[in-house]
């Protein structure tokens, strides 16, 4: 072969996120995405003041930079716009890491920790969750002495949701300070009912914390996402930037729903309405889920012989859902929520599949 370095990455398996999903008739209830669609003047009002040259230019992005600041009430010179928030994984790594550090994050969670982990030769030490559905203390008591350099916390996570409050973030934060370790808070979900960590960073310059647009802005097409820290960390990890962060497309989109927030704000009042209900629906017919700051449902199921049997099911009408998960989650799938007159299929199809004794 004629490269010589990075040999390790013919072992890796990567595969592509499954796709073939019927985009016409589904409901997609599987990847935590915008249920519904966005009308049709959308991508019209977005466009419709861009000059002549719009598509014909390289992207200028300041403009970006100055609204997401002003959003989340900091300075320019604590952001980097990145590719979603795996960008800004892989960012932090390739900087932040060399080979054979130890880094952690709850597990289940978004794929790309483990993937990016083999990527950079790291040893990821996963903190698990009790059957009570809480952090694992003797995990994560045992994850501070491998003296780790970085710590992933998702809040709140997913497909297990245990939101953490600033109290313990705070405590988090400063143990980690103590052996020089990265506090890096993962906010894909914050947006629908969970406190962001983007205070902490005036208090700790440990404190790293992720943002994208894919879940409550509800464009996970546009590939958009950005790493906030304070200054000082980010004069070294903004530097290693691409030479245009994201497209002009892109961009737009962004900027539009900054500057239109409320369309942001109401779908995520009706995300929240459809949280309510759908748990009610489902305890109703004996089924136990949990859902309280995220856009998804975790649902569980007696066995994963039931959980398995219940996917196929709704696949077979368009129904797609995400799971059942590796062992001891083989017996849980996962639901993306959107608003409620589109969630009443979803209803419809899992009552009937009780009905049929697919599941007890």
């Amino acid at each position: 072969m004629f490269i010589k370095n990075n040999l390790h990455l013919k072992n890796i398996t990567r595969q592509r996120v499954a796709e073939g999903r019927n985009l016409i008739k589904g409901l997609r209830l599987d990847r935590n995405e915008k249920v519904d669609i966005w009308p049709k003047n959308f991508i019209n009002n977005i466009l419709k003041k861009k000059p002549k040259s719009f598509f014909s230019t390289y992207p200028e992005i300041t403009s970006l930079y100055k609204k997401i600041a002003k959003f989340d009430k900091v300075k320019e010179e604590q952001i980097l716009i990145t590719s979603g928030i795996d960008g800004s994984i892989k960012n932090l790594l390739s900087l932040l890491t060399k080979p054979k550090d130890v880094i952690s994050v709850l597990s289940p969670t978004y794929a790309m920790y483990q993937v990016y982990a083999k990527i950079f030769k790291l040893n990821l030490f996963k903190i698990n969750y009790t059957k009570e559905y809480n952090i694992n203390r003797k995990d994560l008591n045992l994850f501070f002495k491998k003296k780790p350099k970085i710590l992933f916390v998702p809040n709140p996570n997913q497909p297990i949701e245990n939101t953490i409050d600033n109290k313990d973030l705070i405590k988090l934060a400063k143990k980690c300070a103590k052996i020089n370790c990265f506090l890096v808070v993962d906010e894909a979900y914050f947006h629908f009912g969970s406190k962001t960590a983007v205070p902490l960073i005036k208090k700790f310059k440990n404190v790293i914390v992720l943002r994208t647009f894919s879940k409550a802005f509800g464009v996970p097409s546009i590939r958009a996402g950005y790493t906030i820290s304070n200054k000082e960390n980010m004069s070294i990890i903004s530097k290693a930037r691409i030479a245009h962060e994201l497209s002009s497309v892109s961009i737009a989109v962004a900027e539009y729903l900054l500057d239109n927030y409320s369309i942001v704000r109401k779908n995520c009042n009706l995300i929240k309405k459809s949280r309510k209900i759908i748990k009610n629906a489902l305890s109703k017919i004996g089924l136990y889920c949990r859902s309280e700051f995220g856009n998804y449902v975790l649902i569980k199921f007696q066995n994963s012989s039931e959980a398995i049997k219940v996917v196929n099911f709704l696949r077979k009408k368009f129904i797609y859902v995400k799971g059942p998960y590796s062992k001891p989650w083989n017996n849980y799938i996962n639901i993306s929520l959107g608003p409620p007159v589109l969630m009443n299929r979803f209803l419809k199809e899992i009552k009937i599949a009780k009905e049929k004794k697919i599941f007890n």
